[in-house]
């Protein structure tokens, strides 16, 4: 599977096409604005910098969809400019690009990026490691039944985590997909949120209680939403590949996932990890790309 593919020279054409109209913008920009006038002196050497910014993010794409294979690129000739890509070490780069726009040169330099491999990528299906349960507000009484997740609008929430070591530190995620099937027919369509939990939680959370020693009220989460579907007949999807991201880089802490009803007044349920028929059950679909040895 190999979504996101791109051939890399293309990808440099676009990379320095892109580079270039947005110099054009901030020189159109900057021709009704008295204030930018000390800009103006320098719009040659600002377009040039785009230029080699683009050449530096472009080499680096080169070699991710060139099975790890880097090699230097230019000199370039694009509109009043020129680039050119020098490259050193393999694997994880140092790459040093250098752009002249109507005699105005500018260089950039990207110290030790690392290459992942973007043509041999994996997809990993995660459904027997999913940690699910539903808390409720203790006014509204036990909701969740023997293998489901349900949802009522500012009475219950949906938890989720799971085992992630496919996503460690040796792996760049390019896609994570949470699917989840609903139990019933319904003609009535229902928005349903994904969001970043922000606190430690284990499997006895409860709606004011994330673990014992630490409490919340119906869970801690992010306010804007990761994802939000609208949930009717079919199984539904969320599209979680930032958050993932984030986890595989350790950028943020992992938590897990929290569902909710957008609306008021609704129902729903959906199928747990313990439900008979493996189909059903929630499933985690992961698209991975490995670091270049």
């Amino acid at each position: 599977m190999m979504p996101r593919r791109q051939d890399g020279a293309l990808l440099l054409m676009v990379s320095l096409l892109l580079a270039t109209l947005a110099a054009l913008a901030f020189g159109i920009n900057r021709a009704g604005s008295v204030e930018l006038r000390s800009i103006n002196d320098d719009y040659e050497g600002r377009a040039a910098a785009y230029l080699a910014e683009a050449g530096v993010a472009a080499a680096r794409w080169s070699g991710q969809v060139g099975a790890c294979v880097t090699r230097p690129v230019g000199p370039i000739a694009l509109g009043a400019g020129t680039v050119t890509v020098d490259i050193k070490r393999e694997n994880i780069i140092d790459v040093t690009a250098t752009a002249t726009v109507n005699g105005a040169t500018r260089a950039v330099t990207g110290a030790g990026l690392q290459l992942y491999d973007l043509k041999q990528t994996e997809r990993v299906d995660m459904s027997d490691d999913t940690i699910d349960t539903t808390i409720v507000t203790p006014s509204a009484g036990p909701l969740e039944k023997e293998q489901t997740l349900r949802l009522v609008s500012g009475k219950s929430h949906i938890l989720m985590d799971w085992n992630l070591k496919p996503i460690d530190g040796n792996v760049l995620v390019l896609s994570a997909t949470l699917n989840l099937v609903p139990t019933t027919i319904s003609g009535t369509v229902r928005q349903v949120a994904a969001y970043r939990v922000t606190t430690p939680w284990d499997r006895g959370a409860t709606w004011i209680k994330a673990r014992p020693a630490s409490n919340w009220n119906g869970g801690d989460y992010t306010s804007a939403a990761l994802a939000t579907v609208d949930v009717g007949n079919l199984a539904v999807n969320w599209d979680l590949t930032g958050l993932f991201d984030g986890w595989a880089s350790k950028r943020l802490p992992r938590n897990g996932v929290l569902l909710r009803l957008v609306d008021a007044d609704q129902t729903v349920s959906f199928y747990s990890r313990e439900a008979f028929l493996p189909g059903m059950r929630p499933l985690l679909q992961i698209v991975r790309a490995r670091k270049c040895a």
